[in-house]
């Protein structure tokens, strides 16, 4: 991933902030009385991390056209500290019970860098900070907001936070919300004081509590395994997997562990008038774009199989206290993407995979999620990474995003993106964090943008590389568009 010098050069620079957030108080998500632990979706980043020492981090990214104040900042530090991102995850001392969440203490500190850099400098400043930022959720530290000034004029703000914490869409809402308040100048409450959590922290930690949830988890192992038996005598419950490409093991693919970035801007009007135009929806043509990249680079010719992964939402409403709350559901591309032709195989390959999930077919693996709760880490390691079920693409689509998440402090975000990413991949370890391509769009009324990250480095060799790419890909599909 790329990084300039330059920046690196002004880390020094940047410091913490004292926004006032140590203060004590009523906690607008006081979790105090709940007992919230890990979930389903969740399994895979606490896996990730326990088992293999991987934090997958989240990131929002904006380039507000004029100056925000540093009381502003500070502001919004303090109201994404009374939001739902700022928690504390407890570990329980009973094997096979999941892990809980709590109220954290004080919020991370507000970083503002000192030294300025070129606006065009914006996407590497981010990107250094995405694969830098240490959080910890044991510790309380499950985000940060981080920003630093453009000799332009124009402010560079990044929030990041651990996928354990937060899906994309949770991110996303969480931060819209804290930039309303922070607009409106709403007074931010305080997190909690230590009393109520130590409270609540011999509650979670109870015996009692995490016996039953250690038991439940016992339960839902063995209807797991009934159901894959039951799958496997069904002949797969409606579940296609693709026929493995002949493709070296993508250690080989990618020996640094690395990953190229390219981010591309496509007027709202125009994204949908193409997709209309080719018999598709915003989505399809969402999929036909990252998967044109894989056709394109050489990574699979015309007849190969493209196996993409597509997470789906399955929250319930704004209440929902999960944090995650998305299935994934995967479809094969064959011949498809052609640019400029149709998109109704992807849009009725997609069709039948919502439907597919809606009535409860999932892969295997789906139904052995309480297992990650009952094995050590180290044992399932070998088991969830054989096979070839790793997507060629995941496109993630976040949809609309809430427009209070584009003004703060009377600026508007004349850029905005959603990313993501696996801290400490080891490449002397034959593991990755995905194969092909990873890409994330969200939606304005005046532009969509997506993120895509190429993760193999034999067909993917740099950044330059898979903008070129991206670039072709979408003037083919005759869209006016910028890429970054």
């Amino acid at each position: 991933m790329r990084a300039a010098s330059a920046i690196r050069a002004t880390d020094h620079t940047a410091e913490p902030v004292d926004d006032g957030s140590a203060s004590h108080g009523r906690h607008r998500t006081d979790l105090s009385r709940r007992d919230i632990r890990l979930g389903d979706a969740d399994t895979t980043y606490w896996f990730l991390h326990r088992a293999l020492g991987w934090d997958v981090v989240l990131q929002l990214v904006w380039v507000m056209n004029g100056p925000i104040a540093a009381d502003s900042l500070a502001l919004l530090n303090r109201q994404l500290a009374a939001g739902r991102l700022h928690r504390r995850l407890i570990v329980p001392r009973m094997p096979g019970a999941r892990p809980v969440w709590s109220n954290a203490y004080q919020a991370p500190a507000l970083v503002v860098d000192h030294a300025e850099i070129d606006e065009a400098e914006a996407d590497d400043w981010a990107a250094e900070e995405m694969a830098t930022v240490r959080l910890d959720a044991e510790a309380g530290r499950c985000w940060r907001l981080r920003a630093i000034r453009c000799a332009s004029g124009a402010t560079v703000i990044s929030l990041c936070a651990l996928h354990l914490v937060a899906d994309g869409r949770t991110l996303v809402t969480a931060a819209a919300a804290a930039m309303a308040a922070t607009d409106r100048g709403a007074p931010a409450p305080a997190p909690p004081a230590g009393a109520a959590e130590r409270r609540w922290s011999r509650f979670a930690h109870s015996l009692v509590s995490d016996a039953r949830d250690a038991a439940a988890q016992v339960h839902a192992a063995a209807g797991g395994l009934a159901r894959v038996a039951g799958s496997t005598l069904r002949g797969g419950a409606g579940v296609v997997e693709p026929v493995a490409a002949n493709r070296a093991p993508i250690v080989e693919r990618s020996p640094q562990a690395r990953w190229a970035r390219a981010t591309a801007s496509v007027p709202t009007s125009e994204w949908d008038r193409v997709a209309a135009n080719a018999g598709g929806t915003a989505n399809s043509l969402f999929i036909a774009t990252v998967t044109g990249l894989l056709r394109s680079s050489g990574y699979a010719p015309v007849g190969d199989p493209i196996k993409v992964g597509i997470p789906v939402d399955r929250r319930d409403g704004e209440d929902d206290p999960r944090t995650n709350a998305t299935a994934g559901v995967s479809i094969v591309l064959t011949d498809e993407p052609v640019p400029g032709g149709t998109l109704h195989t992807i849009r009725r390959a997609c069709k039948q995979a919502f439907v597919a999930l809606a009535a409860g077919q999932r892969p295997a693996i789906a139904h052995l999620q309480s297992m990650v709760w009952l094995i050590p880490p180290a044992w399932l390691v070998g088991m969830v990474t054989a096979g070839d079920g790793m997507p060629d693409a995941m496109v993630s689509n976040l949809g609309a995003v809430p427009a209070a998440a584009g003004q703060l402090d009377g600026a508007t975000a004349c850029r905005f993106v959603f990313r993501g990413m696996a801290q400490g991949v080891d490449p002397d370890l034959p593991y990755r964090f995905g194969d092909g391509v990873q890409s994330w769009l969200t939606r304005t009324d005046d532009r969509v943008t997506f993120a895509v990250f190429g993760c193999d480095e034999e067909y993917f060799d740099s950044d330059e590389h898979l903008r070129t790419l991206l670039d072709d890909e979408l003037t083919a599909w005759g869209l006016v568009h910028e890429v970054w």
